[in-house]
């Protein structure tokens, strides 16, 4: 037999079944961008140590997660003074809360996706990342969904000639280029974008 609490309308649940805890409990999410913030500081001292000279050309390999750690520590300080303004009034939330069921997880749909990245992982070295890359990006819209080629192609497109120039022209990243026919295109490719 059903309980009160269970049979209160007003009562959420979480994704996995489990009642939301109420009061403290419920701002633990907070916690998140302090521990994402120690990481944003502490990890560049343990990630970029190198003898090597920095290159005069691009930005090198270290500029793009130094970036992205950086601009991760910026967000997390926006995202802690926001729940500390959250926290001091009633009728404001946290930023992040425990996920509510709001609609039918799709746990097939999820197993599919984290087989596409690992294929994409296993194609990198033979068929090159803008080969892979290109595919992946054109599988993923369309399995999400997204059926228009007129916007598919060019978000692919795109997206792959900005990644290519983002790690292999800023960050001077080498990035592979396939075998054979694949190695040819991507030596072609990286040059008509102006990256060789």
């Amino acid at each position: 037999m059903a309980s009160a609490r269970e049979n209160d309308p007003n009562r959420q649940t979480s994704r996995t079944g489990r009642n939301i805890p109420p009061g403290l409990a419920a701002n633990l999410p907070t916690l998140l961008p302090v521990g994402l913030l120690l990481m944003a500081l502490v990890l560049p001292g343990f990630m970029f140590e190198s003898d090597q000279t920095a290159s005069a050309i691009g930005l090198g390999p270290a500029a793009w997660p130094n970036a992205m750690l950086k601009g991760m520590a910026v967000f997390c300080v926006l995202w802690i003074a926001r729940d500390i303004w959250a926290l001091g009034a009633v009728s404001r939330k946290p930023t992040l809360s425990v996920p509510v069921e709001d609609s039918h997880y799709h746990f097939g749909k999820a197993v599919v996706g984290l087989v596409m990245i690992m294929v994409y992982g296993w194609c990198l070295p033979i068929l090159g990342f803008a080969v892979s890359t290109s595919a992946f990006i054109m599988i993923w819209c369309l399995f999400g969904g997204l059926r228009n080629l007129l916007v598919v192609v060019p978000v692919t497109v795109i997206g792959t000639i900005g990644l290519l120039w983002l790690f292999m022209g800023l960050a001077l990243m080498p990035l592979p280029r396939g075998y054979g026919t694949f190695d040819n295109f991507s030596i072609w490719l990286l040059r008509a974008t102006g990256i060789y």
